[in-house]
C-alpha cells in the first residue's frame, strides 16, 4: 500500500508509533508532498495528545516542539484547525493564541489585533498565527474605511491604517499571496488622498510580489472593470517617485516600469512617469527620445509640449515647445508656469510681449487671491520688462514661433487633405459631463474618412462647415477607431466640401411599410436612410449621387450618409447591369444560367416561368447565408408577355 493508506491504518490501528517513524521517513524522503505532511501532522497531533495524558514532558515537549514547525499547507483546513487545538493543550501561549484567533471568528478584530500584538511581543507566533494576525490587521483597517463612509478620512483613522500597515510589513510573512495583495490594495487606498507614499510602501512591500491575477484587470459583481492592480500601483508609484523621490526610490521602481511598459505599451503615464525618471537620473538623452515618443500620443495638452521643452538643450527647441504648448491652452490656471518660461526666452527681441505675458501671470494670480509666484516678481523687477511697454501677444505670435516643435514630432507624416464637418455632443455617462466634438473629413480612397476633435480645438472652433484644411493624422494599428490629429492648417487653395465626393449608386430596396430605402454603391459601401430625406419618390433601380465617408468604431468600419440624391449618372457596371439569359425556375426562385437569382416576387409579377428567355437589371448583392457577392435582378421581362417588375 502507497503510504499515506498505511501511515492511516496504523495510526487508527494502535501502533501510533511505527506510524510516526513512517511518516517521518516520507515526509524527509526526494519528493515529499502535501499527503505526507498531512499524515505527519495527524501523528504528532495524537502524540502530543497521548503524552499531555501520561505527563511525559520532555516527550510532550519534543512533539509540541515539532508540530509548531510543521508546514501544513493552508488548503488543509481541518489539520490545521486540529493542530491549533492539540498545540494548546500544555502551553498557555497557544491557547492565548487560539483565543485571539477565536475573538478574529466571531468578529471582535480590534480585540484580535490586540491579543496578536501581546503574543508577537512574546516571540510565540508561528508563520500561521502570524498570516492570521495579518488578516486581522487586513480587517481592521477594512473596518476604518468602511467607517469614514467615503468622506474624507481624519487623522486619527489615518494614523490606525498606517500603523496597522507598518506592523504587517515587520510581521516578515510577506510573499505572493492574497493576503500580501489584499494589504496592497489598502495602501493604495489610503495613498489616493495623498496620506501615504505609495512608492514608499512598495519597496518594502517588494513589487517582486505580484501574483499572476494581479497583472490582469478584474470585474465587480456590477459589470465595472478595474485596471490591473500591479499597472495601478505602478503608475501612481513611479509618479511619486518621479515628483521629489530619492534617488533610490528612482532606481527600485525603474526595472518594474520598464516591466510594465511592455505589459501596457498603451499607458501614456507610465511613458510620462518614465520620461521623468530618466530626468531625475540624469539621463537626458533617454528621456528626449521617449519624450518626443510619448508627446505625440497627448500633443494636444499643454503640459506635454512644456515637458518635451524643458528637456531641450537648443533654446531655440525650447522656445518652440513653449509657444506650442501656449497655442493648446490659455487657462492661466494651469499654464502660468510655461508663460513665464516662454516670457524669459523672448525678453530680449520681445520685450513687450514678454512684459506683457508676466502682467497676465501677475493679474491672474492677484484676481484669483494667490501669491505671485517669487520667479514672476523677480521678472517684473527686471530691468528689460521696467524699460518695455507691454505689447499683448496671442494665437497669431505664438504660431511663429510653434513651427520647429511640431516638425521634431510629426516631421515623418504626410499631410493629407481635409475639411470640417458639423458638431455633435457625446451625452456624459455616469455622472460625467456631455462632450461636444466636430467631425472631420479626411481625403481617402474609396470615401473619405470621418475623425474627430474636441469643439473647442483651437485650430478648428472659429471655422465655418465646409472649410478646407489639412491635416496630419496618425491611426492606432492595434485598435484602428482611434485617430489622433496631431496638426490642422488651412488650405487656401481648396474648396468647401471637396474632400467628400460624389459616388454613384442604385436603389435596390424600398420598405414603404417602414419609410426606409436601401442603396448600394459597391461591395461593403451602401446604405439604409429613410424616405423623407429623399427628394422625389424613391424607387428601386433609381440611380442616386451619394456623399458618404467611413469612419471605424469598436465593431469595426461603419459609413454614414451625409446626402443621397436622384441622378442620371449610372452607377458602376461592378454594381448594376442588364441581362438576357433563359431562366431556371426552382421551388419558386429564379435562376440565370451565370447565377443571377430572381426573386419569387419579380418571377410572379412578370410571369416568368421555367425555361422563359428573361431581359433585366441586376444588382450586387451579398448572401449572408453563404457570406458570398452575388447578383439579384431588381427587374425583369417576359419578351413573350411583355411583363416586367421592379422588386
Amino acid at each position: 500500500m502507497r503510504g499515506p493508506r498505511q501511515v492511516t491504518a496504523l495510526r487508527r490501528g494502535g501502533k501510533l508509533d511505527e506510524a510516526f517513524k513512517l511518516a517521518s521517513e516520507q515526509v524527509a524522503a526526494p519528493g515529499a508532498d502535501e499527503w505526507d505532511i498531512g499524515d505527519l501532522g495527524w501523528c504528532l497531533i495524537d502524540l502530543v495528545k497521548r503524552h499531555a495524558a501520561d505527563r511525559d514532558q520532555a516527550s510532550l515537549r519534543d512533539y509540541l516542539s515539532q508540530l509548531a514547525k510543521l508546514q501544513i499547507p493552508a488548503s488543509n483546513g481541518l489539520l490545521v484547525e486540529h493542530r491549533e487545538r492539540a498545540l494548546t493543550l500544555a502551553d498557555d501561549d497557544r491557547r492565548a493564541v487560539m483565543e485571539a484567533r477565536t475573538l478574529g471568528k466571531d468578529g471582535h478584530h480590534e480585540k484580535a489585533v490586540s491579543a496578536f500584538a501581546t503574543l508577537l511581543s512574546k516571540g510565540v507566533l508561528t508563520t500561521d498565527d502570524k498570516v492570521a494576525y495579518g488578516w486581522e490587521l487586513f480587517r481592521t483597517i477594512q473596518a476604518i474605511f468602511k467607517a469614514t463612509g467615503g468622506s474624507e478620512i481624519p487623522p486619527s483613522a489615518i494614523d490606525a491604517i498606517k500603523r496597522n500597515l507598518n506592523i504587517y510589513l515587520k510581521l516578515g510573512v510577506a510573499e505572493p499571496g492574497l493576503l500580501h495583495t489584499c494589504m496592497l490594495q489598502q495602501a493604495v487606498r489610503l495613498s489616493q488622498g495623498e496620506h501615504l507614499r505609495l512608492v514608499a510602501f512598495a519597496r518594502l512591500w517588494d513589487l517582486g510580489s505580484f501574483r499572476p491575477e494581479d497583472f490582469r484587470e478584474s470585474q465587480r459583481d456590477d459589470g465595472k472593470v478595474f485596471p490591473p492592480l500591479f499597472e495601478t500601483v505602478l503608475q501612481r508609484a513611479s509618479k511619486e517617485a518621479a515628483n521629489g523621490g530619492s534617488p533610490t526610490e528612482m532606481r527600485y521602481i525603474m526595472p518594474y516600469l520598464d516591466d510594465g511598459l511592455k505589459r501596457f505599451p498603451d499607458n501614456v503615464w507610465l511613458k510620462l512617469n518614465m520620461v521623468k525618471l530618466l530626468r531625475g537620473l540624469e539621463r537626458m538623452e533617454d528621456a528626449r527620445r521617449l519624450a518626443a515618443d510619448f508627446a505625440r500620443s497627448k500633443a494636444g495638452e499643454y503640459w506635454t509640449w512644456e515637458l518635451v521643452g524643458d528637456l531641450a538643450d537648443d533654446p531655440a527647441m525650447r522656445l518652440s515647445c513653449y509657444a506650442k504648448a501656449l497655442t493648446c491652452s490659455d487657462d492661466d490656471t494651469f499654464v502660468t508656469k510655461v508663460r513665464l518660461k516662454f516670457a524669459s526666452l523672448i525678453a530680449s527681441d520681445h520685450p513687450g510681449q514678454a512684459r506683457a505675458e508676466v502682467e497676465r501671470v501677475i493679474e491672474h494670480r492677484r484676481r484669483e487671491g494667490n501669491r505671485i509666484s517669487a520667479e514672476a516678481d523677480r521678472m517684473a523687477r527686471s530691468e528689460w520688462f521696467l524699460a518695455a511697454t507691454a505689447v499683448p501677444s496671442g494665437r497669431s505670435f505664438y504660431d511663429r514661433f510653434k513651427l520647429q516643435a511640431e516638425e521634431l514630432l510629426f516631421s515623418h507624416l504626410p499631410w493629407t487633405d481635409a475639411s470640417v464637418g458639423d458638431e455633435f455632443v457625446i451625452k456624459g455617462q455616469e455622472g460625467q459631463k456631455d462632450r461636444t466634438r466636430r467631425r472631420i473629413y479626411v481625403r481617402a480612397s474609396p470615401l473619405a474618412l470621418e475623425i474627430s476633435v474636441s469643439a473647442s480645438h483651437p485650430d478648428i472652433r472659429r471655422m465655418q462647415l465646409g472649410t478646407p484644411i489639412r491635416v496630419q493624422i496618425e491611426t492606432s494599428r492595434s485598435e484602428p477607431w482611434k485617430t489622433t490629429v496631431h496638426r490642422i492648417q488651412p488650405r487656401p487653395e481648396g474648396t468647401p466640401d471637396d474632400v467628400v465626393e460624389e459616388v454613384y449608386g442604385v436603389i435596390d430596396h424600398v420598405n414603404s411599410s417602414k419609410a426606409l430605402f436601401h442603396f448600394i454603391v459597391a461591395k461593403d459601401v451602401d446604405g439604409t436612410l429613410p424616405l423623407a430625406q429623399f427628394s422625389g419618390g424613391a424607387e428601386v433601380g433609381q440611380a442616386v449621387a451619394v456623399r458618404m465617408v467611413r469612419y471605424h468604431d469598436r465593431k469595426g468600419p461603419r459609413t454614414r450618409s451625409l446626402s443621397v440624391s436622384p441622378t442620371s449618372r449610372s452607377p458602376a457596371s461592378g454594381v448594376l447591369k442588364s441581362f438576357s439569359a433563359d431562366v431556371e425556375v426552382r421551388n419558386g426562385l429564379g435562376f440565370t444560367p451565370e447565377g443571377i437569382f430572381i426573386p419569387p416576387d419579380v418571377l410572379s409579377a412578370a410571369g416568368i416561368v421555367d425555361g422563359d428567355t428573361v431581359e433585366g437589371l441586376a444588382v450586387i448583392n451579398f448572401d449572408k447565408k453563404r457570406s458570398t457577392w452575388g447578383w439579384k435582378a431588381i427587374s425583369a421581362k417576359n419578351p413573350d408577355t411583355g411583363g416586367a417588375r421592379l422588386g
